[in-house]
């Protein structure tokens, strides 16, 4: 069976899905009986690659022509963002093109529409490389643990941050250098605000969290913290309390409750799987009643791991359409979750107070966490340092988010604190 594809902007990951296929192709038809073929591209940059070769591919300017072309069978998005792409993904489905997207922020804030739209319209939507490149996580989920009831997912599902933070640990470097070391080898953008504020890995967890708990997740009531503030002291304590810093993504089931959803800096104990994944892999944990646990990992960005994916999930539609079969749908439940307030999550957590050396004041913190119900694990004291003040670090056992945040207030307000408490949750 012939497939004919349609690919809707040349990027890293357009490249990398030509690349895939014109490589690659006798291996797909070998081992599926289906031939794939790139007929079609469709990006307004494309005069600037003037080394990218267009041999049997036709070249227009906008992905809009894709849609009713009527020689495609499956139309491609990698354009990003979000407005333009969710108007071609719709125009698409109501034309009768299935589709696949490796768009986490589309997938993440307008989701719901599209997979309802697929659906009403008996099309397929290939998504698996929304999150974590080349990693079967979505497949995983939909499919391998159908059985299952899902109770946790945790991840490290961004690698830029994965890498910088790796940096920071191995090497002593600060976060500027970090990441303009990872700038410079591929592994950070140009502008890197959306990986380290957190909010990449945010989409990822929010599609992970909804499809795993069958249930829309609305990005506002995702929880986001970056690794922008991590110091590489708070690294260097850590380490000797028996941790090493990630960013993690958290989705958890709370039952009756609702769900989790969160993004933040996260302590990992050493002898943790999630605690060994280093540089630019990423690394997903999931938590069921009947598999136990399970991890996946593998490089989760990058031209050729998303390629993968993305041409799996070309396969996976082709084959359908050979068996004139249709695709599940995303949810077969109307129902929604709530998500439960951040306030409310239960952490242990990573305390830097900065203060004076004088009498009495670990009594005044050790006092104002007690009242707020948060009891100590575990504790070490630096020497002052040139500013006379000294660097007390502590580990929580488990406490209530907002008891905490309540007495970190407090304590920030002591005459004697002199710089902002720093708190990192720890798995």
């Amino acid at each position: 069976m012939d497939i004919r594809i349609g690919i809707a902007g040349l990027g890293t990951i357009g490249s990398g899905v030509v690349e895939l296929v014109r490589a690659n192709s006798t291996v797909i038809r070998e081992k599926t009986g289906i031939s794939l073929r790139v007929a079609a591209i469709a990006d307004p940059a494309i005069d600037s690659r003037p080394d990218f070769d267009r041999s049997g591919i036709r070249i227009c300017k906008d992905g809009m022509d894709l849609v009713t072309d009527p020689e495609i069978d499956i139309i491609v998005e990698l354009v990003g963002g979000v407005a333009f792409p969710k108007k071609l993904v719709l125009a698409a489905l109501e034309n009768g093109k299935h589709v696949v997207t490796a768009n986490k922020a589309l997938l993440a804030k307008e989701g719901q529409e599209i997979y309802k739209t697929a659906a009403a319209n008996r099309l397929a939507l290939g998504i698996e490389a929304s999150v974590a490149g080349g990693i079967p996580v979505i497949k995983t989920i939909r499919e391998s643990l159908v059985g299952n009831r899902i109770l946790e997912i945790r991840g490290i599902i961004n690698g830029t941050c994965n890498y910088i933070l790796t940096r920071m640990a191995e090497h002593g470097l600060g976060f500027a250098d970090a990441l303009a070391e990872a700038q410079s080898r591929g592994f950070a953008e140009a502008d890197p605000t959306l990986d380290i504020t957190g909010g990449d890995a945010a989409h990822k967890i929010a599609i992970l969290a909804a499809l795993a708990f069958n249930t829309p997740v609305d990005m506002a009531d995702v929880h986001i913290e970056g690794i922008d503030r991590i110091d590489t002291n708070d690294i260097r304590y850590a380490r000797e309390l028996g941790y090493v810093v990630k960013l993690i993504g958290i989705a958890r089931d709370r039952g009756a409750e609702g769900i989790e959803a969160r993004v933040h800096p996260t302590l990992v104990p050493v002898d943790d799987q999630l605690a060994s994944i280093r540089n630019e892999f990423n690394a997903v944990f999931l938590r069921c009643d009947f598999l136990g646990d399970g991890m996946l990992t593998g490089k989760g960005a990058g031209s050729r791991p998303t390629a993968s994916a993305v041409v799996g999930d070309i396969v996976d539609i082709a084959l359908a359409m050979r068996d004139h079969e249709s695709m599940p749908p995303f949810f077969a439940s109307e129902r929604s979750r709530p998500v439960v307030p951040f306030g409310r999550t239960e952490n242990r957590y990573y305390m830097h107070f900065s203060t004076v050396d004088k009498p009495g004041i670990m009594s005044r913190i050790t006092g104002i966490l007690g009242e707020n119900n948060i009891s100590i694990a575990s504790m070490i004291q630096k020497e002052a340092g040139s500013e006379e003040a000294v660097p007390v670090v502590m580990i929580s056992h488990t406490a209530v988010e907002e008891n905490m945040a309540r007495a970190i207030k407090a304590i920030d307000a002591l005459p004697e604190v002199r710089k902002p408490t720093v708190v990192i949750r720890a798995l």
